[in-house]
């Protein structure tokens, strides 16, 4: 069994600090249920009110979903007690498809799990497929919750690195398309009656008719929204088989995440460089 500690900075209850994190009721109730809540040895309930400098133990039990190990290599980027943060190579599922357990999170828990830490870590977002760069992971409930609700709000800023076909102008610009899953093409168009979605790009490197640029999302992101925006201007990811004209590799980075940590509730920034 695995256990997480938590120095309380204020006075509240167990069941307010939970919360906090925007644990589900469910799971709150979980915690009191099967005594997983400790205050210096000793369980607690929810009610319990919390003393600045209590040390708060959960005990880490494992309640939705099952995670298959795989063994695989991974490329850690960060990792403490509440967070992992992982390179992702191309071609690699992030979650199972219901065709391989050869995914990001199955080879991440594979390791972890070798290492004794048998609790399920999760992904807090998804990268497409042939997407390369950042997953942010959560190592237990409560930072997956905090973590996940961030992402719900838009409120994790994005930054990716793209190369496509043809030069890109302008240089800079903002682009404010909605975007709508069309259910003929099973692809995702621009269309005004579509989802606000807002794309940030400034070109870097214009080379063999191709253009190199930065692209943020700072409002979040929708699926495939990169990939839309830029085939909507006429300039597709290169080696993009679903908006473009395909190719071996699809030349789309996430290139560096900011998000508030869920421990110490401080924005905090991570970067990778792109493999083009």
């Amino acid at each position: 069994m695995n256990f997480i500690y938590f120095e309380i900075e204020k006075e509240e209850t167990i069941n307010d600090f939970l919360k906090s994190y925007h644990v589900s009721k469910k799971n709150i109730y979980k915690q009191e249920l099967f005594n997983l809540l400790r205050v210096d040895g000793e369980v607690k309930k929810l009610n319990y009110m919390l003393k600045k400098g209590d040390v708060l133990e959960i005990k880490l039990a494992p309640f939705d979903g099952v995670i298959t190990p795989h063994e695989g290599e991974v490329e850690i980027i960060y990792e403490d007690d509440d967070i992992v943060i992982v390179n992702k190579p191309e071609k690699l599922l992030i979650h199972e498809d219901g065709n391989t357990t050869n995914t990001l999170t199955n080879i991440l828990n594979f390791y972890y799990q070798k290492k004794g830490y048998d609790y399920p870590v999760l992904a807090t977002h998804r990268l497409d497929y042939e997407t390369t760069g950042l997953v942010l992971f959560a190592k237990h409930f409560l930072s997956l919750s905090f973590l996940s609700r961030q992402f719900e709000e838009r409120r994790v800023s994005k930054k990716y690195f793209a190369l496509c076909e043809g030069y890109l102008k302008p240089y800079y610009a903002i682009l404010d398309y909605p975007i709508m899953k069309d259910r003929h093409s099973n692809k995702y168009v621009v269309n005004k009656k579509g989802k606000l979605a807002r794309t940030e790009y400034q070109v870097i490197d214009q080379f063999d008719n191709k253009t190199k640029c930065e692209v943020y999302l700072n409002d979040g992101g929708r699926t495939h929204q990169i990939r839309v925006h830029l085939s909507y201007l006429g300039h597709p990811v290169v080696g993009d088989k679903l908006y473009g004209k395909g190719g071996s590799s699809l030349y789309l980075h996430f290139s560096e995440i900011e998000f508030i940590h869920p421990r110490t509730k401080k924005k905090i920034k991570f970067k990778i460089d792109p493999p083009f």
